[in-house]
């Protein structure tokens, strides 16, 4: 923006005072001194007070130096004399969001087509979901930005927030509300409570998907494998196409004692969603409690490869340092218990 000075100084009648203090506001700011860059950008601004140039420039220094009040005033001016001027909208939108006045940024946000920002103005200024739509265009661009991925997970969570208040308050009494109110509960860990709202819903709607899983969850976090096994069954039942379901299922029958049955449902899992490493551990458990190590080994170095820096990895190193001991092959049990033990370091 500073460098958009000099040629729309062209058009304007240059006097070696204006010309003398312009290059000294560019040699300060080039060197980092943002003091002294205001001070003569400021008097670029009295000589030239009509120049909209000037106050842009006035402005973008106060906001390179971060205070946000004082650019204000300049970048407002600048946009009166020149309302075509989309860096001048970027940075008083900026500006303004910085401060806290939301609503009052997103025009400028909107001209200067600040995705990100603007999303974040939304978001704060009620309108979330505007606020979506905008962070996840501005997330495609930069998947890994931590500022993106925090205003986005807040958005969403007022976006559920707002849409579980418009169930409740539209459907108080329907299947949907209450399976809502049992998960919500059963995230919090009240499971009388939560299992009350479910049983609700499925006496409503006795074939409502996703029930029986909420159920199985409780119960295998409890250790009720016996009653996990039942609603883990009944919900792959009905959704026979669900890979979580059969997932759920045969790890609740692998803690069961029910391998070759657990093999059965975890192998369904793995063709229904291929290569989740969740499942290819657990499968792979159960293939060496089978005995079948060929198999087992193959699962854990899918893991591996799918993921080889995570907790799973550390899973698939120790047990695939099991099945290596047991087949005698000394020194590959030694090195997978060795990567075994770095992973789990690093953790620490």
């Amino acid at each position: 923006m500073i460098a958009a000075l000099l040629p729309m100084l062209l058009a304007f009648q240059v006097t070696p005072e204006l010309r003398q203090h312009v290059d000294a506001g560019l040699k300060a700011r080039a060197a980092g001194d943002l003091d002294t860059a205001v001070r003569e950008f400021r008097r670029v601004a009295e000589l030239a007070p009509d120049l909209a140039a000037a106050h842009v420039n006035l402005g973008a220094v106060y906001f390179e130096k971060k205070d946000y009040a004082a650019c204000v005033a300049p970048l407002r001016r600048a946009l009166e004399l020149n309302p075509d001027l989309p860096g001048a909208h970027g940075m008083l939108g900026a500006a303004l969001l910085a401060q806290g006045y939301a609503s009052e940024s997103i025009a400028h946000l909107e001209k200067a087509r600040a995705e990100d920002l603007l999303g974040v103005a939304l978001l704060e200024g009620g309108r979330v979901r505007e606020a979506v739509d905008r962070l996840e265009a501005a997330l495609q661009k930069r998947p890994e930005d931590a500022d993106l991925l925090y205003y986005l997970s807040q958005a969403h969570g007022r976006l559920s927030r707002q849409l579980a208040d418009r169930l409740r308050q539209s459907s108080p009494e329907s299947a949907r509300t209450q399976l809502m109110l049992g998960e919500a509960l059963a995230a919090a860990g009240n499971r009388e409570p939560a299992a009350k709202h479910l049983r609700a819903a499925l006496a409503l709607r006795p074939d409502l998907r996703g029930v029986h899983y909420v159920l199985g969850e409780m119960y295998l976090e409890s250790g009720d494998y016996e009653n996990a096994e039942r609603e883990f069954g009944e919900e792959a039942r009905m959704v026979p196409g669900s890979a979580a379901a059969a997932y759920k299922l045969g790890l609740v029958l692998l803690n069961r004692g029910q391998v070759r049955e657990a093999i059965a449902a975890l192998e369904r899992a793995n063709t229904l969603q291929p290569d989740m490493p969740e499942t290819q551990v657990e499968l792979g458990k159960a293939l060496a409690t089978a005995g079948e190590a060929a198999g087992a080994e193959k699962m854990f170095q899918r893991v591996l490869e799918l993921e080889p820096a995570s907790r799973l990895a550390e899973t698939a190193h120790f047990q695939l340092a099991q099945i290596y001991r047991k087949l005698g092959r000394s020194a590959d049990a030694e090195r997978e218990m060795t990567l075994f033990q770095q992973l789990r370091g690093k953790r620490k």
